[in-house]
């Protein structure tokens, strides 16, 4: 693995790709194919744009998702998934939006080997059955070396596949997709509609009166979340910027 992205994009540049690069282009490309959807994890919100950056120069529509994103925008990129508009989305930590995506059939974890947080067992199993609502799901996890947090996150996910199988059998159960219920997005008219820009108009409140109670209900948990991190850090301005964003929620 290379721990500085920046040393294979610039193998790209040279046309010369590192075996697991070569290796996740080819499962993206299967993946895509099969209409399946795509959350490739990266250790820096950096690194998530250096990727994005890499992935959209090959002609992949891919959009970064991180902290610094806008909680509308985010979910905006999220549904622009769950529609299929785009087929991939890199990010740090995608678990914390809270929803079910059953479209996702490809989880890749770049730098799975780096104990930390974002690399614990606990993390990588949250990570790992992210994918859990599709039977065609796959989940790669690219590293040099073998840690502890990988070895038992997969013998759980193993334990717990081994159970779910024999339920199934015994029951006559087919495993099948779980269906996602996402409104209509605007259609994305050319290929640059897909550059990582967002008109801050895009969500005044006409927006804010298409969305459906669940869309709110999970923006909402999110902004208080974002809201008391902002506050224990004394950010005060931010936090003041959050509570406008929670009013014009409730109200809209």
């Amino acid at each position: 693995m290379y721990p500085n992205l920046k040393d294979y994009i610039q193998s790209h540049e040279d046309k010369q790709y590192p075996a697991f690069l070569e290796h996740l282009l080819g499962k993206m490309d299967d993946h895509i194919k099969k209409d399946g959807k795509i959350l490739l994890l990266t250790l820096t919100k950096k690194s998530s744009e250096e990727v994005t950056n890499f992935l959209v120069s090959k002609g992949y529509k891919a959009f970064y998702l991180h902290s610094e994103i806008d909680t509308f925008t985010r979910w905006e990129i999220i549904k622009k998934l769950k529609s299929g508009v785009i087929d991939i989305i890199v990010g740090v930590n995608l678990l914390r939006e809270g929803i079910d995506l059953p479209e996702v059939s490809l989880i890749a974890i770049l730098d799975a080997d780096k104990e930390g947080f974002l690399r614990s067992t606990t993390s990588l199993i949250q990570i790992i059955w992210r994918a859990a609502r599709n039977p065609l799901s796959e989940v790669i996890l690219y590293a040099d070396k073998m840690t502890e947090s990988m070895v038992k996150s997969l013998r759980e996910t193993y334990r717990r596949r081994k159970i779910q199988d024999e339920h199934n059998k015994k029951h006559g159960i087919t495993p099948q997709k779980a269906s996602s219920n996402v409104k209509e997005l605007e259609s994305v008219k050319t290929d640059e509609d897909l550059t990582q820009t967002f008109s801050a108009d895009m969500f005044k409140k006409k927006k804010l009166k298409r969305m459906t109670k669940k869309e709110k209900e999970i923006i909402l948990k999110d902004l208080k979340s974002q809201l008391d991190e902002a506050i224990k850090t004394w950010e005060f301005e931010k936090a003041a910027v959050i509570r406008d964003q929670i009013k014009e929620i409730d109200e809209g």
